[in-house]
Parts: structure tokens; C-alpha cells; sequence
């Protein structure tokens, strides 16, 4: 790899990817994000079918144009959907400040998922029966699955900034999008990385071990990663389901420390991250560390101790160059920083909300630009031609506004990446492999998608 793809980055993107939300997997932020935060006044009304939501105080009536944010906004996966709400709360006021669509305004509607699939059928429900909304941002890999059928029987275009489960593989490119890789593409990512010592700065690590939590949210990247891994040679000695949420993990670490791996692909939350390393550290396990996204934060380190988690490896989303390059990057962790009354410190999925929201926007302006009803088929369909080059790039909802307004077609180049929607509604975007040293996250290596 060339010296000028080695470089170190002060900003570290959204996720997806994938996490395991792209996966989901994560509790990045949820010590201090227990209740959603969206940086506008909201209205609770709650439903009859239990569940809640809140319509931002948009300025919408009786003929605004809603927009459905279907997340978890309690619980142990609080801390997505208030990552995710203060974003899609900004750029609508940002569009509504423009005038709104075709002098409609956008109305956001809160729906707690709750990270459970009974809950999210029931939110979304109430969000296409009840709130009528004309597309939705999410929701996460957890409760996709639960919801799809739903949102696509009823036409309802959606762009998820949280999705990276492989179960989207093949399902989206008509009605479902998502500014989040495949984790398809972040299991290459890993495999790749453990593999050269280029990436890592270790080793080339050639016998895998696989232990990934027995949750559907888990299992997506276990696939990815096992395939890869054989593909470019290495061997995966085991690939363990484990039960979550156990109070201790001792079996489990000893089963795999018998297949005699050098590295361990650790695929599971935080809390349970933490037991399983810490096991493998008391059994005297002299192999290696690879963390998908969720743990790959401070949170984790914090919860453990310092000699476990010497030189273990992590994937983490990457910003996208000329994102970077050009300060957009920088800017918009102020702004939203600023309107959302955050502490300083990037926050997991802002950036994919921030394209997820702009791609939506512009769909819609386009859709009324031509004269068309702002519909469900129309706005996905509008999707794909406000992020399809090679027609005028845009990096923000007023410059594609008026660009739209102007008679030209756009193309929205993104924060986390070019946004350009393959046949199945997803993107490619650039990984950073991390490595503890002094107890911190570092970067080891950019990854760009052309690696992959």
C-alpha cells in the first residue's frame, strides 16, 4: 500500500456499518444519551398500539409532508436514535428554511423501536397507517428484518443510515437505500486486515477464530468475515455461536483457545466484549484481538483493563477524502455539534444520517420540481436521480435546492462517501483498521473500498 493511504485521521465517520447496527451492536454513546436529544421542541403523543412518538415542532400542518425516524429511542440502543434524530432535525430545518418542498413543510416523526422487532412493527405501523409518513430514516439491523415487508407493500421509500445487516443484500434498489457499507463489505474489511500485516501493523495473521453473539444482529457479519478469510488463504479454526448476555464466558473462550487460533474475530456488545476478553486473558490466551465496530470505542477500553486490550484490532468507518480534504467534514461536526448541544467528540452514524437525510430531501425537491406528487414510488425513484452521476455534484440540501430549482440535475456527493447507489441501494465507502496502543483507539491503516 502506498505511503500517501497510510495516514492518520482526526475524524472517524459514522458507522456502518454497519456495525453490527451495521450491525447495531454497539452502546457507543448511551452512558450519556439515555433520552433522545434532537435539538428542537417536540410534542409526545402516544399511540394505542403502545408505542410513542414525537413530531418535531417543524411548523407542519395539516398538508406537511411527514417524514418517519423508526429507531430506538430507549433501552440499551437509546443512543442511535439520539445520534441519528438531531441530524435529520437539522437538515429539515434546513429545507424548510428554504422554503420547504414546493412550499410544504417537512414534518419528522419520532417512533421508538425500542431494538425490538415486536416493538418496530408496531411504530411502524403507526408511522405508515397513522402518520402517513412519505419515506423513513432507519431503522437499524436490528429490527429490519421485522419491517421491510411492511415498508415496501406500502411503497414507503427507505433510507437507513444504520443498516449494514447482509439481510439487505438483496432487498433494496427499488424502495430501500442505505448510507451505511454492507456489512458484507465490512467483513471483507477484517478478513483483509488480519491478513496483512500492511493493515494491521502486526502481523499477517493466518489461523481465525470466529465467536459471534447468537442474536440475528451478530450473525451478519459471520459469514463475511469466514469466506473472506478462507478466500485469501487463511484458515477460521472455529466459528463459535455464544449465548448473550452470560455471566461469565470461560467455556466458551476455552473451546476457542482449543482450535489454537492467532487471532479472534470477537463479534457482540460491549458488556459481553468485555467478559470474553477479559476470560481470554485470565485462560492465558496469547492470540490476538479483532473487534467489529460497536466495541472498536472508548466505552469498551473504559470498561476494561489496560493489559487485555494491548495491540487489539478494530474496524471503524473512515472518512471519506474529499470530505475531509475540503473541511465539509469538519464543519458539519460543528454545526451539529453546536445545534444538538452534543460535548465535543464525533458520534456514531451522524455523518451517514447527515447523506441519508440530504438524499431524501433532494428526492423530494426533485420529485416536485417535475411536477409530480411527492408519493412514495416517486421519491424512491427520485432517490436515484438526485445521487447518480456524473450530473452536478452537491454536498448539501440548499446548494442541491437551487441547483434543482435551476433546472439542473445533482448529484449528491456525500460525508461518508460518493453516494452512489449500486442496483441493490448501497454504497462503498472507506475503513479505518484501529489498534489499541496506550489505551487508546489509533489508526492503523486506511482501507479504501478499492482494496476490497
Amino acid at each position: 500500500m502506498s505511503t500517501n493511504r497510510r495516514r492518520f485521521l482526526k475524524r472517524t465517520g459514522g458507522l456502518a456499518t454497519a456495525t453490527i447496527l451495521a450491525g447495531c451492536t454497539g452502546d457507543g454513546d448511551q452512558a450519556t444519551e439515555s433520552e433522545p436529544t434532537d435539538g428542537a421542541t417536540t410534542e409526545d403523543e402516544s399511540g394505542e398500539d403502545g408505542g410513542t412518538t414525537t413530531t418535531s415542532d417543524g411548523g407542519g400542518g395539516s398538508d406537511a409532508i411527514s417524514i418517519g425516524v423508526p429507531l430506538p429511542f430507549s433501552g440499551d440502543y437509546a443512543w442511535v436514535g439520539a445520534n441519528v434524530l438531531p441530524v435529520v432535525n437539522m437538515v429539515v430545518e434546513e429545507i424548510n428554511g428554504q422554503g420547504g418542498i414546493d412550499g410544504r413543510d417537512v414534518n419528522v416523526v419520532q417512533a421508538d423501536t425500542e431494538a425490538s422487532p415486536d416493538a418496530a412493527v408496531s411504530a411502524v405501523n403507526r408511522l405508515v397507517n397513522v402518520e402517513n409518513v412519505r419515506a423513513v430514516v432507519g431503522p437499524t439491523s436490528i429490527t429490519m428484518s421485522a419491517v421491510i415487508d411492511t415498508l415496501i407493500d406500502n411503497e414507503v421509500p427507505v433510507v437507513t443510515p444504520t443498516a449494514g445487516t447482509t439481510s439487505l443484500d438483496d432487498r433494496g434498489g427499488e424502495y430501500v437505500f442505505r448510507t451505511v457499507s454492507s456489512d458484507s463489505l465490512g467483513g471483507r474489511a477484517i478478513a483483509v486486515a488480519a491478513g496483512d500485516q500492511e493493515f494491521n501493523g502486526i502481523r499477517n495473521y493466518e489461523r481465525m477464530a470466529l465467536m459471534v453473539g447468537n442474536e440475528e444482529v451478530f450473525q451478519s457479519f459471520k459469514e463475511p468475515v469466514r469466506s473472506a478469510f478462507e478466500e485469501l488463504g487463511g484458515t477460521v479454526t472455529t466459528a463459535m455461536d455464544v449465548r448473550t448476555g452470560k455471566a461469565s464466558y470461560q467455556s466458551e473462550v476455552q473451546q476457542m483457545m482449543n482450535s489454537d487460533p492467532e487471532i479472534t474475530v470477537l463479534i457482540a456488545s460491549v458488556e459481553d466484549s468485555v467478559k470474553i476478553t477479559e476470560a481470554g486473558y485470565q485462560a492465558g490466551y496469547e492470540g490476538n484481538w479483532f473487534l467489529t465496530q460497536d466495541q472498536t470505542n472508548q466505552d469498551f477500553l473504559s470498561q476494561s483493563e489496560s493489559q487485555v486490550t494491548a495491540d487489539m484490532l478494530g474496524l471503524q468507518a473512515a472518512p471519506y477524502g474529499p470530505a475531509e480534504e475540503g473541511g465539509r467534514l469538519e464543519n458539519f461536526f460543528e454545526r451539529v455539534t453546536e445545534y444538538a448541544g452534543w460535548d465535543e467528540g464525533e458520534k456514531q452514524f451522524v455523518t451517514n444520517t447527515y447523506d441519508a437525510i440530504n438524499v431524501l430531501g433532494l428526492a423530494m425537491k426533485q420529485v416536485a420540481a417535475d411536477g409530480d406528487d411527492v408519493t412514495g414510488p416517486n421519491v424512491a425513484s427520485g432517490i436515484r436521480t438526485v445521487a447518480t452521476p456524473p450530473e452536478q455534484t452537491v454536498t448539501n440540501y440548499t446548494d442541491g435546492a437551487e441547483a434543482i430549482d435551476g433546472g439542473t440535475d445533482v448529484d449528491y456527493g456525500g460525508l461518508v462517501g460518493p453516494i452512489d447507489f449500486d442496483e441493490n441501494g448501497d454504497i462503498v465507502a472507506p475503513f479505518s483498521i484501529r489498534r489499541v496502543q496506550d489505551g487508546s483507539w489509533t489508526e492503523a491503516s486506511y482501507l479504501p473500498p478499492e482494496e476490497l
